[in-house]
C-alpha cells in the first residue's frame, strides 16, 4: 500500500500543474544573431546568439508532438555531472522525462484569437528559461505569446538547436554587492539589451505559427530575480515595452535602478516578493560584515526609502504587491519546487504558491495590456499566501497608499 502512494505521488509530481486558460498552448523556439553585439565571451568574438522559447495560445490539437520539458541529454553533454546539482531534488523528475509542458510543438496559432499582446521573460541568474514552464504555459493559456530567454554564458547552459551549446561563465555575474548595493550595471544592460533584442525578433518572424498574429503594440517585459530587474532596464530603455513587472528580484531592496535625474520610468510597473525579514541580524552575522547594529538599522531604513522613491518616481504609477515569507522561498517562481516536492502536501503548497504569483502576474498585465480589471488587483482578494498590497502613485498625482490584504 505504501508502495502504491508512493508511486502515485511519484507520478503525479512529474507533472506541472495544467493551464488554466480557455486556449490550448504551443510552443516554438526563436533563434537570433545580434549583429549590432559582438560577444566579448566568444572564442571568435562572433555576435551574440540568443535563443527563446516562444509559448503561444495555440488551437487544440489531438496526436501533436508535445513540447520537451528538458534536453536532458543535450544538458548532461553540455555541462556533465553539474546539472544534477543545478536541478536539486527536481533532477530525477526531470530526468524521466515524463514532465509536461502542456503545450504541443509548433501546434497552429489559436484561430479564436486574432492577435495576443507580447511579454519577454527573463530568468534568473544563472537560470535557464525551461525551467519556468508552469507559468509561460499558464500565461499563454489565457491569450499571452511569451518569448523566454536563457542569457548566453549566463543561464548554467544554453543548448541550442542541431547541436552546441555556452555553458555559464563567471564573469558574467555581477560582483559581490555592499551594503550599499553594487551591481554590474554591464551584465544588466547585456541582458536588457537581450529582450529588446527578441521584441524585434519577434516582429521580423517569419514562417513562425505565430506570424502575423503578434500584437508589438502591446508588449511587456517581466523576470524572475535578477531577470525581473533586467525586464525593468529594459522598460526603461524601450518605450516598446507598454508595462514591466519584476518577481523577487532586488539589489540592496532595489527593484531597478533610478537614472541619473532620480526618474525610475514611464510604464507601469509592479515588484512581486516575498516579504523582507524581519528578525535583526545576529552577533555572528554582524561581525562578518564587520559593522554595527544600529548601523545596520539606520542602513535598512534608508535603502527601504530609497526603494519606495524609486516605485513612486513613475509616470503611470507602482504596484508591490507581497507575500508572506513563511512557507515560500525564492525558487517559487520557477517549477524546481514543484517538481522537487517530497510530499504531495508540499507539491500542493508550491502549486498554490505559484498559482497566487502568476494570478498577479497575469492581471497586471491584463490591466495595462489588455484593459481587463482583475480581482487581485482590485482588493478584492483576500488570499492568505499575500501579505499585503501597495498602490504607489504616478509620479506628481497622490502620494502613495498602502492597504494591508485581511
Amino acid at each position: 500500500m505504501l508502495a502504491q502512494l508512493i508511486l502515485a505521488f511519484t507520478l503525479h509530481a512529474q507533472t506541472l500543474p495544467a493551464p488554466t486558460g480557455p486556449y490550448a498552448v504551443g510552443r516554438d523556439p526563436l533563434l537570433g544573431e545580434d549583429g549590432w553585439r559582438i560577444e566579448p565571451l566568444a572564442p571568435k568574438l562572433g555576435p551574440r546568439r540568443i535563443l527563446a522559447d516562444v509559448w503561444y495560445p495555440a488551437e487544440p490539437r489531438e496526436g501533436g508532438n508535445p513540447a520537451e520539458y528538458l534536453a536532458v541529454d543535450a544538458f548532461e553533454r553540455a555541462i556533465g555531472s553539474a546539472l544534477p546539482s543545478q536541478l536539486g531534488a527536481a533532477y530525477d523528475a526531470i530526468r524521466s522525462g515524463k514532465v509536461s509542458t502542456h503545450a504541443v510543438s509548433g501546434a497552429p496559432f489559436s484561430s479564436r484569437l486574432r492577435r495576443a499582446p507580447v511579454l519577454i521573460f527573463s530568468p534568473g541568474g544563472g537560470m535557464i528559461r525551461e525551467l519556468y514552464a508552469a507559468q509561460l504555459a499558464e500565461l499563454a493559456s489565457h491569450g499571452y505569446v511569451v518569448a523566454a530567454i536563457t542569457h548566453p554564458y549566463d543561464g548554467f547552459a544554453a543548448v541550442y538547436p542541431g547541436g552546441g551549446h555556452i555553458a555559464y561563465d563567471g564573469k558574467r555575474w555581477p560582483k559581490p554587492p555592499s551594503l550599499e548595493g553594487e551591481a554590474n550595471l554591464n551584465q544588466l544592460e547585456w541582458h536588457a539589451a537581450d529582450l529588446r533584442f527578441v521584441l524585434d525578433e519577434l516582429g521580423r518572424a517569419g514562417s513562425r505559427p505565430f506570424s502575423g498574429r503578434l500584437d508589438l503594440a502591446r508588449a511587456g517585459a517581466f523576470g524572475h530575480s535578477f531577470g525581473g530587474i533586467a525586464a525593468a532596464h529594459a522598460c526603461q530603455r524601450e518605450p516598446r515595452l507598454r508595462a514591466g513587472l519584476n518577481q523577487d528580484g532586488s539589489i540592496a531592496f532595489q527593484p531597478y535602478f533610478a537614472d541619473a535625474r532620480g526618474w525610475g520610468m514611464d510604464q507601469p510597473f509592479l515588484l512581486l516578493e516575498r516579504s523582507l525579514r524581519t528578525g535583526p541580524p545576529s552577533d555572528r552575522e554582524l561581525a562578518e560584515m564587520k559593522t554595527t547594529r544600529a548601523r545596520v538599522e539606520e542602513l535598512r531604513a534608508r535603502l527601504l526609502r530609497r526603494r519606495d522613491l524609486t516605485l513612486r518616481s513613475t509616470g503611470k504609477g507602482s504596484l508591490r504587491v507581497v507575500l508572506i515569507r513563511e512557507g515560500t522561498s525564492h525558487m517559487d517562481f520557477s517549477d524546481l519546487p514543484l517538481l522537487g516536492a517530497g510530499t504531495r502536501e508540499e507539491w500542493e503548497t508550491k502549486r498554490r504558491v505559484l498559482g497566487v504569483a502568476t494570478a498577479y502576474t497575469r492581471a497586471f498585465f491584463d490591466r495595462h495590456l489588455k484593459g481587463i480589471r482583475s480581482p487581485p488587483l482590485e482588493g478584492k482578494n483576500s488570499d492568505p499566501l499575500v501579505e499585503a498590497v501597495e498602490t504607489f502613485a504616478p509620479a506628481g498625482a497622490t502620494a502613495s497608499r498602502k492597504k494591508r490584504v485581511p
